[in-house]
């Protein structure tokens, strides 16, 4: 199977007055496509950090550092700009955050919720179905 993420040496750092709190230090891993993979850690341990740095939702530049390469689907995240890093964001990459409650309605199935998230991103004419 071919590597679908591949993060190398992520570094993530925080601004705390005129100092840097790092949270993030030196993660390497990888992914391959069509797989599942489960990040597990303590509360604090940058779980939320790193993956929000998937996407590249992290705050700017001034307040969070962002270091290492991040390469999804052979694309570098980290040097994508404007348009391409909009049309990554839930088409390539997207998230259910920890509380399911403020991302999901309950009056309509998950399947039916990430495959309405599916179809806003596909090219027109796709059809994406609920199983």
């Amino acid at each position: 199977m071919s590597t679908l993420l591949e993060v190398n040496n992520l570094n993530i750092a925080f601004r705390s007055g005129a100092d840097w709190s790092p949270a993030v230090r030196g993660i390497d891993f990888s992914i391959a496509a069509g797989k599942t993979v489960a990040i597990v850690g303590e509360s604090g341990s940058g779980k939320s950090v790193t993956c929000l740095s998937l996407a590249r939702l992290l705050p700017p530049a001034s307040i969070c550092r962002v270091s290492g390469d991040i390469v999804f689907d052979g694309r570098s995240i980290l040097s994508l700009r404007g348009r391409e890093l909009r049309a990554l964001r839930g088409a390539g990459i997207a998230y259910i955050f920890q509380e399911p409650s403020a991302s999901l309605n309950p009056v309509f199935t998950i399947g039916y919720q990430i495959a309405e998230a599916v179809q806003l991103h596909a090219k027109p004419g796709t059809v994406v179905q609920e199983r």
